[in-house]
């Protein structure tokens, strides 16, 4: 039996709940394993009211007797990492994410514009083999999805709960396949239209060498005066918000195919980022953009000179959206609790 918290031994585990407020069991048939560090995951997010003004006739600012812990929002950081296709789905499913098919099953995030969407929320088991915490409505504030061409298509993401308590619950004990899509399977596509999954009008873009996108949901919790220093629900109430910076080589190709040159800050582009891999899955990341910035010579990558263009989300008033992003997985739902 271990006696220390050992890296080897530490791992992260989720379920969803069935609403806000109750809280999902993980068991041994129960959950899902994530192949994630699990150091540093927790933060217990609690404020603290020092008291460092009130002055009683003593030197030492801070009095024993008068701190007052003034609210608990715990969050969840999972810091990017190689991502499977069957882990990615639950951020995007999380998020109101919906599945279809019989295998690969295709999961899309499309966020609501006039509306809101549904969050999934989650319950998230963490330990290092002698601690266990269990943070609970967990759902998801930033995410990111990035790619070059040394390794594998890594993502990350932050979750904000409702609370996070020490647990008792057993972790998983299937380790199901997890397949990862390599960095150098992913390519670019240009269109005049908001892509689709089909690549309906694309044209392939062949000099891009590296991307990280980083999308903010809008997701927060609600802090309100509810006789608790817990949250007391949460809600789409922020905007919607992605930039997608992207590295291409510097060449009059590359900047001309693109239409990404040093005049062009302000302009739309329709983008398509998509890779798959040998057993058919794969994501697809479909936006409309407007260049933010460009940086001419920005860079060297293996000795090859580059420029950084960045670019913002921005809704299409044609296609009535922004952002979709679509991944086919083994996963067929968000693993339920016991």
């Amino acid at each position: 039996m271990a006696t220390y918290g050992a890296k080897a031994l530490s791992r992260i585990a989720v379920a969803k709940q069935a609403d806000f407020d109750t809280a999902a069991t993980i068991d041994a048939t129960h959950g899902e394993i994530l192949f994630n560090d699990a150091i540093g995951v927790l933060d217990a997010g609690v404020t603290v009211a020092l008291g460092e003004d009130i002055a009683a006739g003593k030197r030492t600012a801070i009095k024993a007797g008068a701190v007052t812990v003034t609210g608990r929002n715990p969050m969840v950081n999972i810091a990017e990492a190689p991502v499977s296709m069957r882990a990615l789905p639950l951020l995007l499913g999380n998020l109101g994410g919906t599945v279809s098919g019989a295998g690969p099953y295709t999961w899309t995030w499309s966020p609501a514009q006039g509306d809101v969407d549904t969050a999934n929320y989650l319950s998230v088991l963490v330990t290092d083999g002698i601690q266990k915490y269990k943070a609970v409505s967990a759902a998801v504030t930033e995410m990111t999805i990035s790619a070059d061409a040394s390794g594998i298509m890594q993502a990350g993401a932050t979750l904000a709960a409702k609370s996070v308590a020490t647990s008792s619950d057993a972790y998983p004990t299937a380790l199901p396949a997890q397949p990862m899509l390599v960095g150098r399977l992913l390519k670019l596509g240009i269109d005049t239209n908001f892509p689709d999954k089909a690549g309906t009008g694309i044209t392939a873009y062949d000099h891009l060498l590296s991307f990280n996108l980083s999308v903010t949901s809008g997701m927060a919790m609600v802090n309100a005066l509810n006789g608790s220093l817990l949250s007391a629900t949460a809600a789409f109430n922020q905007p919607l918000d992605a930039t997608l910076t992207i590295t291409v080589a510097s060449n009059a190709a590359a900047i001309a195919n693109g239409a990404w040159g040093i005049d062009e800050q302000g302009e739309q582009r329709y983008l398509r980022i998509f890779g798959t891999t040998a057993d058919s899955y794969g994501v697809w990341i479909l936006g409309s953009w407007v260049i933010e910035s460009v940086t001419p010579i920005s860079a060297e990558q293996d000795g090859l000179v580059v420029n950084e263009v960045t670019l913002r989300l921005a809704y299409d008033t044609t296609a009535g959206k922004s952002l979709e992003i679509v991944c086919d997985s083994p996963l067929s739902a968000l693993p339920a609790g016991a």
